[in-house]
């Protein structure tokens, strides 16, 4: 037995036990009920003395029942803990419960869908449209809610509007954060990097103090790096998958014969002109001081104090492209000494569209040979204008753009698009042919394009090598219960769980509700996307214990001796840890000027067979259409292995196959 499984079961055994409470303790069932999911709850807050084994007793449901539902129970119960407990009791549900809208069925044994719509008079269909996970069947103890008018139908198969929609997720745009003791509204404004204005907009009554206790939204900041490199942006989506369909199979780069690369080397005469465009923020890091108007006076009145800044304060939105300039230069370092020429010229964004229209104007701007950034979809629009105007090589470093790369041919795109993750997820599933396959996904019918786009290509692989009537794959549509997941995993044969999502609430909750199966026995091994790395609210432990494989173009290998060579002499210069931001410059920096100094200006024509050993990448890039830009479409799959190591699928393949040929 796992030892994750040996404590789950140990500490229910412990709370089982742990009844040493007082016998005029009185646990009152809840009369709040919720359906979830086709299944109703008792929603029961927790109270001082209630244990695991007593609260099983009161709504007469396994500590087992109770656990599944509520995975953070195993970090012990606490007061004011709200617990979902399933009805059982069928006195308590009835076998039909009544609303305006719906009759709510609990399914008896022996009973169909096809039963339930002789009963009602209601067509399959209309019943699968409003609980969209009876497709695959119904259970016995299951409600179901059956539509009584066809309205009510319809209003679940019409789209939810942009207005609705962005009320709906009005709440994921704020922070909220419960003032503590100590704490100021500067501090707040440090801590969050918002403008104190912006804090008070949305908090207009801290104009009378911040007081301990108070929960004050905080507008999230979209203007960061994670934002930068986001794989899936909401309003690219549609983007995405438009040029998804509009693709073909082969790249125009791999249908062509191109020229021998030889007749181009050349001996550099005249050094390179190379741009980097950067939002540094050098006015911001210039500042010495900050005004502190946080306090106030014994009659009220606000005090303006002037605070100096450490000698080695950094503004917080310029470190992490500080950081990418500085692995930028140690690639130009290691490259000069290899005899590369260049004139490198390095201009501060701001991440602000008038600054970069005043960059463009500079005369020497149309004598670069190659141009890498800016950061920002909006920065990269006009630089990437510029660039097809004045045949300019550029480099997107982090976003994936199709739109840009398919206007202009001498763009370079580093990250793959979200296309070309779900290709190689795709193929990487189509090797699951004989297990149990399920997809899920949130019903969202905004994301619906992506979903189909993914259903498309993972069946396009398995059908190579597989019948389809053998395939087992079932499509799931999560919302919050842990039955839903349950009912379509097989007791006799290995499921493979795909989530092509990078909402990382959603993610959470389904990777959370997952580990809590595998607890109890079930074979599960889950693929994912490459955000998920920097999810902060999963647990790492769930990764491991879910054999997670992640379609990814980037992964840093800190056993390979070339990484631990360039974290020494990151330290050695700058005297502290390099992060992932340095890494991926120095790539960049290292293939593409290589590339221009073996081929000169023109090394586009000889990109599609260049390799270079880099630390975290193994860039490949096609030319979609003959006019189009070029998109690194290379991703590895990483696992997550027992043991708590990480490596390339590829990599272990390898490190397997030698260590057989020495035990032969």
């Amino acid at each position: 037995m796992k030892r994750t499984t040996i404590l789950l079961l140990i500490f229910i055994a412990t709370l089982g036990h742990s009844i040493a409470q007082p016998d005029s303790l009185i646990i009152e069932k809840s009369k709040n009920k919720v359906i979830i999911g086709g299944q109703m709850y008792y929603v029961h807050i927790v109270k001082k003395g209630e244990t695991l084994f007593s609260l099983s007793k009161v709504y007469n449901v396994s500590q087992k029942e109770i656990a599944k539902e509520n995975p953070d129970i195993f970090l012990g119960l606490q007061v004011g803990q709200a617990l979902k407990i399933p009805v059982t009791d069928k006195k308590e549900s009835g076998d039909k419960l009544l609303s305006n809208d719906f009759n709510y069925h609990r399914v008896k044994k022996g009973q169909t869908l096809y039963f339930l719509s002789r009963k009602y008079n209601v067509s399959q269909e209309d019943i699968i449209a409003c609980n969209p996970d009876v497709r695959y069947g119904i259970r016995e103890n299951q409600i179901v809610k059956i539509p009584k008018s066809k309205k009510v139908v319809d209003e679940f198969k019409t789209p939810v509007n942009k207005s609705i929609e962005d009320t709906i997720k009005l709440e994921d745009e704020f922070i909220y954060h419960k003032v503590e003791p100590k704490e100021t509204i500067y501090s707040l404004t440090r801590f969050y990097d918002i403008d104190e204005d912006l804090l008070l907009e949305y908090n207009p009554y801290l104009s009378e103090g911040l007081k301990v206790g108070q929960v004050l939204k905080i507008p999230k900041v979209v203007e960061d790096v994670e934002e930068a490199t986001v794989l899936l942006k909401t309003e690219e989506t549609g983007d995405d998958t438009t040029l998804y369909k509009q693709r073909k199979w082969l790249a125009y780069s791999d249908s062509v014969h191109w020229s021998d690369c030889r007749e181009l080397r050349r001996s550099q005469t005249e050094p390179y002109q190379v741009a980097v465009m950067l939002p540094l923020y050098l006015e911001k890091n210039d500042e010495e001081f900050y005004i502190d108007s946080t306090e106030f006076d014994d009659d009220g009145n606000r005090i303006y104090e002037k605070i100096y800044y450490d000698p080695f304060y950094v503004y917080p939105k310029s470190a992490p492209f500080v950081e990418f300039y500085e692995g930028f230069l140690l690639a130009v370092d290691s490259l000069k000494k290899q005899g590369l020429s260049i004139n490198l010229h390095v201009y501060d964004t701001e991440n602000d569209t008038a600054r970069i229209q005043e960059i463009l104007s500079f005369p020497e701007l149309t004598g670069m040979d190659l141009i890498i950034g800016p950061i920002y979809n909006h920065e990269l629009k006009l630089v990437s204008e510029f660039s097809a105007q004045h045949q300019i090589k550029m480099v997107s470093p982090f976003t994936d753009n199709l739109k840009l790369v398919d206007k202009n041919p001498y763009l370079f795109q580093v990250n793959p698009s979200y296309t070309s993750q779900i290709d190689e997820f795709a193929r990487y599933v189509s090797g699951f042919g004989d297990k149990n396959i399920v997809l899920v996904h949130n019903g969202d019918s905004l994301a619906y394009s992506n979903v189909q786009m993914v259903k498309d290509k993972i069946f396009n692989n398995l059908s190579v090598d597989t019948m389809v009537n053998n395939i087992q794959f079932k499509e799931v549509v999560f919302r919050d219960s842990i039955f839903v997941l349950e009912h379509a995993l097989s007791d006799e044969i290995e499921n493979v769980i795909i989530i092509p999502s990078n909402e990382e609430a959603f993610v959470t909750n389904v990777v959370t509700k997952l580990n809590t199966l595998k607890a109890f026995g079930n074979q599960i091994k889950v693929v994912g996307l490459s955000r998920w790395q920097r999810f902060r609210n999963i647990d790492p432990e769930y990764f491991f214990n879910l054999e997670l494989c992640i379609a990814s173009p980037f992964f840093v290998d800190y056993h390979h001796q070339d990484v631990k060579d360039f974290i020494l002499k990151y330290r050695k210069i700058y005297h502290t840890e390099p992060d992932q931001m340095a890494i991926h410059a120095y790539d960049i920096g290292t293939y593409f000027l290589s590339a221009l100094r073996k081929y000169g200006e023109n090394f586009d024509h000889c990109i599609y067979n260049y390799r270079v050993d880099l630390l975290q990448a193994d860039y490949r890039f096609v030319k979609w259409y003959e006019d189009s830009g070029f998109e690194n479409v290379h991703v590895d799959i990483i696992k997550y292995y027992n043991g708590y190591n990480i490596f390339r699928i590829s990599e272990m393949k390898d490190k397997l196959s030698v260590s057989q040929t020495r035990t032969k």
